[in-house]
């Protein structure tokens, strides 16, 4: 059976700091995109037959979509750095 094993603090804080600096411009994308969707679907709702809004509101969810599919994590809610917390040994 295998025993979990937590690694060296240091080590794991800056695996956690490389990580966090590598996807850090991802999730700061991720947060603009759905601030400007929600922006645009507020702006469609009096009037739902602007067709440049519909666009722009089919643009941002496809936008979000590409990114959740690239990317699983971004949208679940958890910290995406937790696999670096526990590394299993025999």
């Amino acid at each position: 059976m295998k025993k979990p094993k937590i690694p060296e603090e240091h080590v794991l804080f800056r695996k956690i700091w490389e990580h966090r600096n590598s996807v850090q411009h991802l999730e700061r994308e991720y947060l603009d995109l759905r601030i400007l969707l929600r922006d645009a679907e507020a702006d469609l709702r009096p009037d739902p037959e602007n067709q440049e809004l519909k666009e722009r509101v089919a643009y941002l969810k496809s936008r979000l979509k590409d990114l959740e599919s690239r990317y699983p994590w971004i949208s679940t809610g958890r910290p995406s750095e937790i696999p670096f917390c526990v590394n299993y040994t025999e």
